[in-house]
């Protein structure tokens, strides 16, 4: 078994915080506030180096681009922000549409596309220059199912986004090269939240007690999901390892740590966790993409931790 070894406390003052996201290389971690702002910690000195932005509500996601030059942010202020890294001031890109918040916001990680996505919408923009990715047309085709509580990118240039619609109850596979939607799955419970693995076509899904892996292509899901435990009680957060090896994911226990080959548990931290709002869920944790390090929130959701995992063999 491996240990869970906290090894920073990260205690920022502005309230409440949600999604955590390392920039590709590791070294910076992006926080994103309460107070409508965005705290940046630099891995290297072991410190916070910069606050960007200003929203006029809480900040609930935050992505970065490839080369971690911009942070591009979405509020409860429905808005969508996209700031310069470093120095901080607001890019003259507008990013509109939604009109609810916004929970997450992602580059695909080779930089191609950025998506944006609240209740209402979700939205595809080319990644170089954050203009419109989709037609009018393609975006309104996917926006039938509205309902989102969950959106992600796949990795590599697959070019899959995996959504959570209709209030969690459908697992929708779309992709971002057409917008045509590959596969849906109607689930028993909502789903609460979902993962890609970085490696593998894998779209992790937690929904009720369970989390699910789904193969993933542009022609649809393949076979049947893989149902890795059902013994995880509303989990509000997933991330893989940088390598996709390890799944990592916070439910109403505490942490946990999978070994996603041999489909078991190497480690665990026992924690005593705050109901979650229903409304707007905390999915506070971010797997560093080299380092077996991970950035996950207090039980409270008001402080970021470094929690390190040793003796992995």
């Amino acid at each position: 078994m491996a240990d869970i070894i906290e090894i920073r406390h990260i205690d920022l003052n502005g309230g409440q915080i949600t999604k955590p996201r390392w920039s590709l290389d590791g070294r910076f971690l992006a926080i994103p506030m309460e107070s409508g702002s965005i705290a940046i910690f630099d891995l290297d000195l072991n410190q916070v180096v910069q606050t960007v932005g200003h929203h006029s509500a809480q900040v609930t996601a935050v992505g970065w681009n490839r080369e971690a030059q911009f942070i591009m942010t979405g509020s409860l202020d429905r808005s969508v922000g996209v700031w310069e890294v470093p120095g901080g001031r607001k890019a003259g890109i507008t990013i509109s549409g939604h009109k609810e918040p916004v929970h997450s916001v992602e580059w695909t990680d080779e930089g191609a596309f950025a998506m944006t996505c609240s209740a209402d919408r979700v939205r595809a923009l080319d990644g170089f220059c954050l203009e419109r990715g989709w037609t009018t047309k393609m975006e309104d085709s996917i926006n039938k199912y509205n309902g989102f509580t969950a959106a992600s990118c796949s990795s590599g240039t697959t070019f899959l986004l995996g959504l959570a619609a209709k209030r969690g109850t459908v697992l929708v596979l779309t992709s971002l090269l057409t917008a045509h939607v590959l596969d849906h799955v109607r689930m028993e419970q909502p789903i609460q939240s979902l993962a890609w693995s970085p490696k593998e076509d894998l779209l992790t899904v937690a929904a009720g007690q369970s989390i699910f892996a789904f193969r993933a292509t542009q022609e649809g899901f393949k076979g049947s999901p893989r149902e890795l435990t059902r013994n995880a009680p509303y989990v509000d957060a997933l991330a893989f390892s940088g390598d996709g090896t390890l799944l990592v994911y916070r439910d109403a226990h505490g942490l946990n740590v999978w070994d996603v080959q041999a489909g078991r548990s190497i480690a665990a931290l026992d924690e005593n966790i705050e109901s979650p709002s229903r409304r707007h869920p905390t999915s506070g944790i971010a797997f560093h993409p080299v380092r077996p390090l991970v950035a996950a929130l207090t039980p409270n959701g008001i402080a970021v931790r470094l929690l390190e995992i040793t003796k992995l063999a």
